[in-house]
Parts: C-alpha cells; sequence; structure tokens
C-alpha cells in the first residue's frame, strides 16, 4: 500500500492565519491610538467651540478617571 504524502494547505490560508494573527496582536494597542487621538481631536473642538466647553470635558474625564480608580480599590479590597 502506498501512501500519498500530505498536500500543503493553500497560500492563501497561510496569509489569512499570519493576518488574523497579527490583527489579534495589534488590535487594543490600535484600539487605544485611534481613541486617543479622538479624545485630542475632541478636546480641540471643546476648547475651539468654547473654552468653558473644553474645561467641561477636562473635568468629565478627570472625575470618570477618579471614580474608575475609586471603584477598582474598593474591589481589590474584598
Amino acid at each position: 500500500m502506498y501512501h500519498e504524502p500530505e498536500k500543503p494547505p493553500p497560500w492563501w490560508l497561510e496569509a489569512l492565519v499570519l493576518t488574523r494573527a497579527v490583527f489579534a496582536i495589534l488590535f487594543w494597542p490600535l484600539a487605544a491610538l485611534f481613541g486617543g487621538i479622538v479624545v485630542i481631536v475632541g478636546l480641540i473642538f471643546a476648547l475651539a467651540a468654547r473654552w468653558a466647553w473644553g474645561l467641561l470635558l477636562i473635568a468629565a474625564a478627570v472625575a470618570a478617571f477618579a471614580w474608575w480608580e475609586r471603584r477598582r480599590a474598593l474591589r481589590a479590597r474584598f
């Protein structure tokens, strides 16, 4: 009995697997980068519209960060 050797997978399947691996690794850093750009552009637009809107946006960001850290610290205690 003669056993035929296995064929290698097609080239496009290997490219698909590599592409998926690269995107899986780079998704969160790219999301953080684009999110940061959106936040900076939003802050610039808010400050350009009226300085009070910019300060309100900064105050909201600081309050959200403080709330997040307080919640995380309370969860770590228990």
